[in-house]
């Protein structure tokens, strides 16, 4: 299997073998500037990619896998989860105002029945 990259620095193109990778004989270097990805970056690239290998080959057993990838639609994806995640996180501090409100109110609940009872 080869992956097709393009830098980003100088716009070259070039391929690399996942397998070569994944073997670390072959790093994500650019052969036209030698820009290259930085190692955390490329360990979890290559991680990913073995597991990836793995499940392909057992879901193979039933399926024929073909399978493009571009960079622009999982920037996009990306996106959408972290606004969806930021809606989340807004969505936690109003409940999180909510139960305070409530909690002063019920301290000045328990205030009233101390003077009742006096």
């Amino acid at each position: 299997m080869s992956i097709d990259f393009t830098c980003q620095k100088c716009e070259a193109s070039f391929e690399l073998e996942a397998q070569d990778l994944i073997e670390g004989t072959e790093k994500i270097v650019c052969p036209h500037c030698d820009a290259k990805a930085p190692a955390n970056l490329t360990e979890d690239f290559v991680a990913a990619l073995t597991e990836m290998r793995a499940q392909i080959a057992t879901l193979s057993k039933k399926f024929a896998v073909t399978m493009t990838l571009e960079a622009e639609e999982l920037e996009d994806e990306l996106d959408d989860e972290d606004e969806d995640e930021e809606e989340d996180d807004e969505d936690d501090v109003d409940e999180d105002e909510d139960d305070e409100e409530s909690e002063d109110d019920e301290d000045y609940d328990d205030e009233e029945s101390e003077e009742e009872d006096r």
